[in-house]
């Protein structure tokens, strides 16, 4: 990790701003510092370097540059890099690689930084986008619920200041700035879904749908109220079903009524399943849980009914 700008000022809280060098984070960055001036917030841009792409150092220099010019209009901004080491498992998808390196490393460089929020610049196409992508991979309200404009992570505040607004007006405001952006050519890679259903599907919805960018974030917003409603009534009802050890207690669980024991089997095994927990598995062991014997193959182990419990044994080698 390397800063490539002045030190901080000690004196002036800091806030962070996901810096890819991108049209969107670029106008998020531009505004955030012309608001940090009005504000006394100092501004620290954090570029991940993903060695992905040939033209990754590029970036980093177009970064620099940027940095600078800001900083030379009286802007408190400076940078700070980070290049992830590694490359994605085999059979790893190269963008849940690269996502979990960037949130990891952006949460390093800002906590080293000394900033406690981190701004990103997803925006309401971006949202729009993901509910649609959830709903074609059959997710539930957790999933429709896409992405949270704030929440808490690694000791840090996080925000999505732009999630209720449309691109455009990112687009807007960089002809506003006069900067200039780099653009990632992998985002029209047709190899990645997103990418896919940018350029062939959501302009075509939103010609037909003029409304749908806007329709699709209310949509996320209804799906994470109901994902809240369902989170607080499992956390109920894991109270009276889970044993002293972690397990699912079968008699207390089938006493549920049925939303509430699907409700309840998916956040116990949220709690046991890193990866996440695939629908397939879910419906499966409502179907064929009786209470007695019986085991089902999961990520990193399987579950094991026993004596009318149900508990996740990681050290067997699931096949």
């Amino acid at each position: 990790m390397a800063d490539t700008a002045t030190p901080r000022p000690a004196e002036r809280p800091c806030v962070a701003v996901a810096y890819s060098g991108g049209l969107d984070s670029t106008a998020l960055l531009w505004l955030t510092a012309r608001q940090g001036v009005l504000l006394g917030v100092s501004v620290v841009a954090l570029h991940v370097h993903h060695g992905l792409m040939p033209e990754a150092d590029a970036w980093v220099a177009h970064a620099q540059a940027t940095v600078e010019r800001l900083a030379s209009e009286g802007l408190p901004v400076r940078l700070v890099v980070h290049r992830l080491d590694g490359t994605p498992a085999v059979g790893d998808s190269v963008e849940a690689w690269a996502r979990r390196g960037r949130y990891a490393a952006l949460a390093a460089m800002a906590r080293e930084a000394g900033a406690s929020l981190v701004l990103v610049a997803h925006h309401a196409d971006d949202q729009a986008e993901t509910v649609l992508l959830q709903a074609l991979r059959g997710a539930g309200p957790a999933g429709l619920a896409a992405m949270p404009m704030r929440w808490e992570a690694d000791g840090l505040s996080w925000a999505r200041p732009w999630l209720q607004h449309p691109r455009a007006q990112l687009r807007a405001a960089m002809q506003a700035s006069g900067l200039a952006w780099v653009d990632d050519a992998s985002n029209e890679n047709p190899r990645f879904a997103r990418s896919r259903l940018r350029q062939n599907v959501m302009p075509a919805l939103v010609a037909a749908f003029p409304q749908a960018v806007h329709v699709l974030g209310d949509v996320a917003r209804h799906a994470a109220q109901a994902r809240a409603l369902a989170d607080e009534v499992a956390t109920d009802d894991l109270a009276r079903c889970r044993t002293a050890d972690g397990g699912l207690a079968y008699r207390d669980w089938r006493a549920l009524p049925p939303a509430r024991r699907a409700n309840a089997l998916r956040a116990w095994l949220a709690q046991q399943l890193v990866a996440g927990v695939p629908v397939a598995l879910v419906e499966r062991v409502l179907a064929e849980w009786v209470g007695q014997g019986g085991r089902w193959p999961a990520a990193g182990g399987w579950l094991l009914s026993q004596k009318g419990v149900m508990r996740m044994l990681p050290s067997l080698v699931a096949k």
